[in-house]
């Protein structure tokens, strides 16, 4: 399954809004820093602003361009 990839600057993550899937985010890998999160959505604005998020790619963990993206940030 292709998954959306966020780094979290601030160490929060998106928790489901009111009427959807409760598992929207897959997984957190949280740092003393910052997390990476894993979602099966695409983040909205809300959530970006309130949890700091940065896009990193859409796609699975091992490809490229997501690992490349990733490493800017952290």
């Amino acid at each position: 399954m292709r998954n959306y990839w966020y780094v979290s600057l601030n160490n929060k993550y998106p928790l489901p809004m009111r009427g959807q899937h409760k598992r929207v985010v897959m997984s957190v890998q949280m740092k003393a820093k910052y997390s990476i999160v894993e979602m099966t959505r695409e983040a909205t604005p809300v959530e970006v602003d309130q949890c700091k998020l940065v896009f990193c790619g859409f796609g699975y963990w091992k490809e490229d361009h997501i690992q490349e993206n990733i490493s800017k940030y952290i």
